[in-house]
């Protein structure tokens, strides 16, 4: 694939959303601490825009940095100090299990993942920040970009994995342990996944997972869950007095067959324990969930997320 940046993104990331990334920028809502100067509100001190505080002038500051305003009203030298605004390290973690190829067209589950994942990392990248990425794919992991580089070739990389056909599970608890050491300090990581069934060998992955994903958080990583549904998952829309056979795209439970309406009733009562579970394990854990249906349009996906990594309001369009 071309190392062009707009190439690389045309590939992913639809016409509407590429206009809608024109004057967009990802911002955060807490300062970031990396090793690199950036466009984000740091931990430290340093040249940059936000206004820190004043410390008291000793021989052989720069004199420069002389705050003569307050030095007038407090009648001694002091300099200003502004925040430094460094790069962020930004971390993509991506189910590509056979179960995100779930749809059809745009509705379908991994195309409406690669779009947002192209998008947030097209941002990144534009403003300086580095991007990093790994993905779970047919019970194997792709981990050769997963540290965070900048550049246009980390993009057209990231397009090239995400044009791949989903297939097999996402082995989620190898993923996350290999991510872990990669991470740069204080690290922004979205996982994009439907976290319908992270692990199907294991009765209790749903809370190892959120584990997992606590022990990056307690690390200073801020931890985002972009979860990605379809529509036929949330409301089991088939009906009739036929017999239904339903199979596992992942290829890891056996199929299961029944009568529709019998089928329904209890699937949907289990998803709604099951996301419930998921909400109130993120609130508890301070992981962020970002949820979006691939029949939603796009534009409205990527602006909810944009607004919850800055600490906004969601607009009512971006809500699922």
């Amino acid at each position: 694939m071309s190392e062009d940046p707009a190439q690389a993104l045309a590939a992913v990331v639809p016409p509407e959303l590429r206009e809608l990334l024109r004057g967009r920028q990802l911002v955060l809502t807490r300062p970031v601490g990396g090793p690199h100067a950036g466009r984000h509100a740091s931990t430290r001190a340093g040249l940059g825009d936000q206004f820190r505080g004043h410390i008291p002038y000793t021989p052989g500051d720069d004199p420069r940095r002389i705050d003569w305003r307050a030095v007038a009203r407090r009648d001694r030298l002091v300099l200003r100090q502004t925040d430094s605004e460094d790069a962020l390290a930004t971390v993509l973690l991506l189910d590509a299990s056979g179960g995100m190829a779930y749809g059809t067209g745009p509705g379908n589950k991994q195309r409406h993942a690669a779009a947002i994942a192209g998008a947030i990392a097209h941002l990144a990248l534009r403003q300086g920040d580095r991007v990093g990425f790994a993905c779970g794919r047919d019970g194997a992991l792709e981990l050769a970009q997963l540290r965070p580089h900048g550049g246009a070739p980390r993009l057209a990389a990231l397009a090239q994995a995400l044009l791949r056909e989903p297939a097999g599970t996402c082995p989620w608890p190898a993923l996350i342990a290999a991510a872990a050491p990669a991470l740069p300090r204080r690290s922004l990581v979205l996982l994009f996944s439907d976290l319908l069934d992270p692990d199907p060998a294991d009765p209790d992955a749903d809370a190892r997972l959120l584990h997992d994903l606590a022990t990056l958080r307690s690390r200073g990583h801020d931890v985002v869950l972009v979860q990605v549904l379809h529509r036929d998952e949330l409301e089991f829309p088939w009906s009739g007095r036929g017999l239904w056979r339903f199979e596992d795209a992942r290829g890891a439970r056996e199929p299961r067959e029944g009568h529709a309406p019998g089928l329904r009733a209890a699937y949907l009562e289990r998803l709604g324990a099951h996301l419930s579970r998921l909400e109130h394990g993120c609130a508890d854990a301070g992981l962020h969930l970002h949820r979006c249906v691939s029949d939603q349009p796009l534009t409205a996906a990527l602006l909810g997320l944009l607004a919850r990594l800055a600490g906004r309001p969601q607009p009512a369009e971006a809500r699922p």
